[in-house]
């Protein structure tokens, strides 16, 4: 604790005070899409400004889609920002278009990071990113619609089938009030299913959806929806997304990634009123988790400088900057007590926990094309056009067909 209230006083320190930029400065642009994050990201700017006199960092905040654009200009040689988020869906991508610049460096310790997170930004034994932050999904709840229930709130004990029940109790579709959204989500929806029931997504490069452990989760999770009521069915949650619908008392659980903490949090009316818990239990325990990357811009000019600030990005003062903005959970060992500690009174440790048990999110080479279908795919399940083998069957053959095979 001592130690990471040292590197916080640091921090703090670089970001403040600082003197003003002068024209012969070298700038580095510093790209990311999350607004919520964006206090933390300029305060690691600062920070980084701070300690390298004559260089300015000069962050980005660009919407979702203008930020894919400009990453899609840097592939037919347009201007890149010098320093940028990588997402996992997108990195083998950009990777193998020459877009990022080759991180490699026998002497850089990635040892305190997960260590799938740091093999999802490896290409051919080569790293062109380092981990920033990593997310699990946990169950998030709602406090005052249990209690007006009932129902005891959710713990380490709860498996499918108490999970499945409570949300029934909690179902009050007479009030518009339904336990449980279960949405077409991946990463928070039903990937995490998927691997509590034995099955997978990708292993070893090939789809796993012809499996029949992977069938029956998805057939568990759209039957909350389809056959049990439990949920908003898929127009409601269309028109207005699960996190929208939690944070209006709509649902009174909803699985939620460990980015939606703050959100919550922060809400007037939800604040005080909910809480997060691992989720429950299927064959195993299994929660999905990703988590971004810092990545150069091989065609920066300044590749050097560049690669210091993407070092610095993923280093123990960085996180712990992002962890004290609430930002996100830092991807740096020992440095998640910080995330915790800035959400009192709530069970964020639990989004750690499960780390010990966490499964990484899947990939794929022809990821883009591959999502694309899977969403039509199971879409088809909710509306019924297709049962779950015929759209998982029908699934696994394209992605079978985009690989090449």
């Amino acid at each position: 604790m001592k130690r990471i209230c040292a590197l916080l006083l640091a921090a703090l320190a670089a970001c403040a005070g600082l003197p003003a930029a002068r024209a012969e400065n070298i700038a580095l642009t510093f790209a990311f899409w999350d607004a919520g994050q964006a206090p933390a990201m300029e305060a690691i700017a600062r920070a980084y400004t701070g300690n390298h006199p004559g260089v300015d960092v000069i962050p980005r905040l660009l919407p979702w889609d203008a930020y894919w654009a400009a990453l899609e200009d840097g592939l037919a040689g347009g201007p890149m920002p010098d320093v940028f988020w990588v997402h996992a869906d997108s990195f083998q991508r950009y990777a193998q278009a020459g877009l990022l610049a080759d991180l490699t460096d026998p002497t850089f310790d990635y040892s305190p990071y997960p260590s799938g997170l740091t093999a999802q930004y490896n290409l051919n034994g080569r790293q062109f990113a380092i981990p920033k932050d990593f997310d699990t999904v946990a169950l998030a709840y709602n406090k005052r619609l249990f209690d007006e229930a009932g129902v005891p709130y959710p713990d380490d004990t709860w498996d499918w089938e108490t999970f499945r029940q409570a949300a029934i109790r909690l179902t009050d579709a007479a009030r518009g009030v339904y336990g449980f959204a279960a949405p077409n989500d991946t990463q928070s929806g039903y990937y995490n299913a998927v691997y509590q029931n034995g099955g997978f997504i990708f292993r070893d490069g090939r789809p796993g959806f012809d499996q029949r452990a992977t069938q029956d989760a998805i057939q568990w999770w759209v039957d909350l929806q389809r056959k049990d009521g439990v949920s908003p069915d898929a127009a409601s949650l269309a028109a207005m997304g699960k996190d929208e619908q939690f944070l209006a008392g709509r649902v009174a659980m909803v699985f939620a990634g460990s980015w939606m903490l703050g959100v919550y949090a922060d809400d007037p009316d939800l604040a005080g009123q909910f809480d997060v818990a691992v989720l429950p239990r299927g064959l195993a325990r299994a929660s999905v988790y990703n988590g971004l990357g810092y990545a150069g811009a091989a065609a920066s000019p300044y590749p050097d400088l560049a690669a210091d600030f993407v070092r610095y990005c993923g280093g123990e003062q960085a996180n712990l900057i992002q962890a004290s903005y609430r930002a996100a959970l830092p991807a740096y060992a020992g440095m998640e007590q910080a995330f915790v500690d800035a959400f009192p009174g709530l069970n964020a440790a639990c989004f750690a926990q499960m780390l010990a048990y966490g499964v990484p999110l899947p990939a794929a080479p022809a990821a883009i094309p591959w999502q694309t279908a899977q969403a039509a795919e199971i879409s088809a399940i909710y509306t019924g056009e297709k049962t779950v083998s015929q759209a998982c069957d029908d699934l696994n053959a394209r992605i079978l067909q985009m690989l090449g095979e």
